[in-house]
């Protein structure tokens, strides 16, 4: 299981993003469009992100196909 953060927008409703963390159980590694956090340190989250914690997604939720490795 690795840790990943991601920058999501609140429009239309405000003009403000923020960045939420995720435990993806089975997945490892660079993902699209997330962020791989599994090298940062709880503080680097904290101060740089203002993450506090991660919100596991159950693995039966996950399609493989929704997680493409970067390219």
């Amino acid at each position: 299981m690795s840790r990943y953060l991601q920058k999501i927008s609140l429009r239309p409703y405000s003009d403000a993003e923020i960045w939420t963390g995720w435990d993806l159980p089975g997945r490892s590694g660079e993902v699209e469009g997330l962020i791989l956090a599994d090298h940062l340190s709880s503080e680097e989250i904290r101060r740089k992100y203002a993450v506090e914690e991660f919100l596991l997604i159950p693995e039966e939720y996950l399609d493989a196909r929704d997680f493409l490795p970067r390219r």
